[in-house]
């Protein structure tokens, strides 16, 4: 099972909230090696379809190495 991606939900330099990303990315042949990739189209659509009222808000989304409780 692959790790979750962590989110981080920013509107400007104002953190919103951090969600959890636990969809299976596609495999990719990169550098020889067979791994995961995600695309960001996919993650921005589950963004949305968790929290419909950030559509339209000028939101970025960026990837987390720290989890927030």
């Amino acid at each position: 099972m692959s790790k979750p991606i962590l989110l981080d939900i920013m509107q400007g330099d104002t953190f919103i909230m951090q969600m959890r990303y636990n969809k299976r990315g596609y495999p990719e042949m990169i550098d020889g090696k067979l791994q995961e990739v995600h695309k960001l189209e996919d993650i921005t659509e589950f963004v949305y379809s968790k929290r419909p009222s950030l559509r339209g808000k000028g939101i970025k989304i960026k990837f987390s190495n720290q989890q927030v409780y």
